[in-house]
C-alpha cells in the first residue's frame, strides 16, 4: 500500500492541521538499517488492502507510540479511515470481552504486517475511546458531548469497565465534567444514565439556577427516578435553608436618646420587606433564587442600610448580613 495516501489526523481539512505529511514522516514503512525505529524486521503497515483517499493517521496513536517500551503491533481503523496504532496488551489488560472478540492474547506474536481491525465507530469516538484505554487525557482535542457519550457506549461495547475511568481526576472524568459549566444538565442526565456516582454529584454544582420546569420527557426519562428526585431534593431543600436564613431578622439594641424603639421597627420592617421579595419569589419554579450567590445574596440586603441614621442599628444589620452571608456559603449545593 501507498503511505503517501495517508494525512495527520486530524486532517487539514478541519483542523488546520500539517498540509501533506506521509507517513514516512513519522517513522512509518522506513527500510532496515534507516535509523527507524521498527524493531525485529516487523513493518508498520497495516495488511495489504486498498487506502481511501481520505485515510488519516491518528497523532496520538501515530506509528512510533511506544508504551512499555513496544512499538503498536495491531491497528484499528474508524469508520471515516482514521488509522490507530495500537498495543493490543493494553486493550486487553482492560476489556473483559478481547474487545468485542477483535483481540485475544494467542494473537500477540509478530506478523509481517499488522492485523487491521475495522470499527464502526467514527475518529472522534475511537480517539476518546483509545485514550480512555490508555489513560490519557484528550481535552484538548475538544470533543463533543455526543461525543463522549457515544464513548461511553462504546468503552461498554468494547468490555471496558468506565467506572474505573470516571473516578475523580481520571482524565474521562475531567472530560466529561469539561461540559458541565455550558451543558449541566447534559452533563448531569449523562452521568445520570450511567449511574456515575462522583460525576452526577459534581454536575449537579452547575444546576443550582437550572430550571427544572424546562425538563422534557425524554431528558427526566434519561436521568432517571432516583437522580432525578436528588436534583428536586436539592433544590428543595436549598429553597427551605434560604427561607430560614433570611427570615431571621437583625438583632435589636436597648433604645438610646438617638435611637427610640419605633426607628428600630423601621429597620425591622426594611429587612421583612427585602426578605419577603426573596422568599416570595423563591418558588420551584423560580430557580434564579435557589442558586443565588453568597455576594447576590449581600447585595439584596445592604441597600437597607442607606436610610438607617443609628449606627448601633448599622452595626446590627451589617451583622445580621454577614451571619446570612455564611449561613448561605454553608448549605449544602450538590446532590
Amino acid at each position: 500500500m501507498d503511505g503517501s495516501n495517508f494525512w495527520i489526523y486530524p486532517s487539514p481539512e478541519n483542523s488546520g492541521g500539517p498540509t501533506s505529511p506521509s507517513l514516512a514522516s513519522v517513522a512509518y514503512g522506513t527500510p532496515e538499517g534507516s535509523g527507524s525505529q521498527v524493531e525485529v524486521g516487523l513493518t508498520l503497515t497495516p495488511l495489504e488492502e486498498e487506502v481511501p483517499d481520505d485515510a488519516t493517521v491518528s497523532l496520538a496513536f501515530s506509528p512510533s507510540l511506544r508504551i512499555d517500551g513496544l512499538l503498536p503491533d495491531s491497528i484499528i481503523v474508524s469508520s471515516n479511515h482514521v488509522y490507530f496504532y495500537i498495543h493490543r496488551h493494553r486493550i486487553l489488560d482492560v476489556s473483559s470481552n478481547a474487545f468485542f472478540g477483535h483481540f485475544t492474547y494467542e494473537d500477540l506474536f509478530p506478523t509481517p504486517s499488522l492485523p487491521t481491525v475495522h470499527l464502526p465507530e467514527d475518529g472522534d469516538v475511537v480517539n476518546v475511546l483509545l485514550h480512555t484505554i490508555y489513560g490519557l487525557p484528550c481535552t484538548h482535542f475538544h470533543p463533543s458531548l455526543e461525543t463522549v457519550e457515544q464513548s461511553l457506549t462504546a468503552l461498554i461495547k468494547y468490555g471496558i469497565l468506565i467506572e474505573a475511568h470516571t473516578t475523580p481526576h481520571q482524565p474521562l472524568y475531567q472530560l466529561i465534567l469539561s461540559h458541565a459549566p455550558h451543558r449541566p444538565i447534559d452533563t448531569y442526565a449523562l452521568a445520570a444514565h450511567h449511574d456515575l456516582e462522583d460525576l452526577a454529584v459534581a454536575a449537579s454544582g452547575h444546576l443550582l439556577s437550572y430550571d427544572t420546569s424546562r425538563l422534557t420527557d425524554d431528558l427526566a426519562a434519561r436521568i432517571g427516578p432516583v437522580y432525578l428526585k436528588r436534583l428536586f431534593l436539592l433544590h428543595s431543600s436549598r429553597l427551605s435553608a434560604l427561607r430560614n436564613i433570611i427570615l431571621k431578622p437583625p438583632e435589636t439594641h436597648p433604645a438610646t436618646p438617638g435611637c427610640a424603639d419605633g426607628e428600630q421597627d423601621e429597620l425591622l420592617r426594611a429587612w421583612a420587606l427585602a426578605a419577603a421579595g426573596l422568599v416570595w419569589d423563591a418558588t420551584p419554579t423560580a430557580w434564579c433564587v435557589v442558586g443565588i450567590s453568597p455576594a447576590a445574596l449581600r447585595v439584596q440586603f445592604e441597600p437597607i442600610g442607606q436610610e438607617i441614621v443609628c449606627e448601633a442599628c448599622r452595626l446590627m444589620l451589617l451583622q445580621r448580613i454577614q451571619d446570612v452571608v455564611i449561613s448561605w456559603s454553608s448549605v449544602k449545593a450538590t446532590i
